[in-house]
């Protein structure tokens, strides 16, 4: 599932957004759910990359 995500990610972004995105997802992971003891299941983890294209994308 995360798998066939991400390859519809790459295909819909640039190979920069796509980097940043991931970027981005991996430090909010690290900050709010590491941190806190919490594991991320697959589900949220695409929630949050979603989120993180939105943002990035607004960005640009």
């Amino acid at each position: 599932m995360v798998f066939e995500f991400l390859k519809w990610l790459k295909a819909n972004v640039t190979e920069d957004e796509f980097k940043e995105i991931l970027e981005a997802a991996d430090q909010g992971i690290k900050f709010n759910r590491i941190g806190f003891g919490k594991r991320t299941d697959p589900n949220t983890y695409i929630n949050i990359c979603t989120s993180c294209t939105s943002v990035v994308l607004r960005c640009r």
